[in-house]
């Protein structure tokens, strides 16, 4: 087992007694896709939904942590908190099951082999970007972006869920690189909302190791990521967070037996105390700020949006936790 992280079980348990919870749907193999709710008091009416989401990515289990804790951490004043812990629950499943000794690609993937956070619709249907890591038609890519945008059952109902929310705020949490990827924007009020957020994160962490922004107005692409979705159509501040950063995890990699203990400290606690302090300022902040404005020829996605059908998985077997 990769000690000290939970099993899905013990993650979907612990959750449970923290908040309220909603299923959502069902991944690949017929798990259960839950959040978890905190309301956060006062009037129920016009109170917004501020999301925090983990493991879009199998192996990305640090991320996890965070978002646990986030949830221990109770509500959030004015706000209900929304929790999805786990995204991508038949490859958390798997990198458990493997001791995280598969291939990046199998544990990163669902398991249809697609890159849930490649899934997404571009906005405003943005052509696919070439770039390394933007997202592969190649089945055998760890990018594969899959058949259509929604073509999984995990980004399908989520997408369903979130236009159900409509949240004002969604961090999403990754691992490794120590940094902060908001959606890509080039309005100057967008972009200055977003340094607002990277500021109150990195306040939120404190200490001396703080994530960066990455990114740039004129070199960011659209990749069909999580962030850019969320905001372009949900107009919902986006941000990706990816815990764990490159000084950590190359100071643990030498002694790292697989690829697993790249993307996850061997002792999450100082990671999950600073980045989950993080979160929670960012999200607290959000509410500083209005709702991002959608740009120019997005007005058609939402509304009587809807997204297509899923296709079917390779093994629907019995529904699990």
């Amino acid at each position: 087992m990769l000690a000290p992280y939970p099993t899905l079980h013990d993650v979907i348990e612990e959750a449970h007694k923290l908040g309220s919870v909603k299923v959502y749907g069902r991944s690949v193999e017929g798990r259960a896709l839950t959040a978890f709710c905190v309301p956060g008091g006062g009037a129920e009416d016009g109170r917004p939904a501020l999301v925090v989401t983990a493991a879009i990515h199998g192996l990305e289990h640090v991320g996890v942590a965070v978002a646990m804790e986030v949830l221990r951490r109770g509500p959030i004043p004015g706000a209900d908190l929304w929790v999805c812990p786990v995204l991508n629950p038949d490859a958390y499943v798997e990198t458990q099951r493997t001791d995280g000794a598969a291939s990046v690609a199998a544990l990163r993937r669902n398991a249809n082999g697609v890159d849930l956070n490649r899934n997404f619709p571009l906005p405003w249907g943005a052509r696919p970007s070439r770039m390394p890591g933007a997202g592969s038609s190649d089945p055998a890519s760890a990018t594969f972006r899959g058949t259509a945008p929604l073509s999984e059952p995990e980004t399908h109902h989520l997408a369903q869920l979130l236009l159900e929310l409509r949240p004002h705020c969604s961090l999403n949490l990754h691992s490794f690189m120590g940094t902060l990827i908001c959606a890509r924007v080039w309005r100057p009020g967008d972009w200055l909302g977003y340094r607002r957020l990277v500021r109150a994160f990195r306040r939120g962490q404190g200490g001396l190791l703080r994530y960066r922004r990455l990114g740039t107005p004129l070199l960011d692409v659209f990749t069909g990521e999580l962030e850019d979705w969320q905001h372009h159509v949900l107009r919902c501040w986006g941000i990706c967070v990816e815990c764990f950063s490159l000084p950590e995890t190359f100071w643990q990699h030498p002694r790292a037996p697989n690829p697993f203990w790249r993307f996850n400290p061997r002792d999450p606690g100082p990671v999950v105390a600073r980045d989950a302090a993080g979160v929670r300022a960012t999200l607290e902040a959000s509410l500083q700020l209005p709702r991002p404005r959608l740009y120019p020829g997005a007005a058609h996605t939402l509304g009587a949006w809807d997204p297509p059908t899923p296709a079917a998985g390779r093994a629907h077997t019995p529904t699990r936790s």
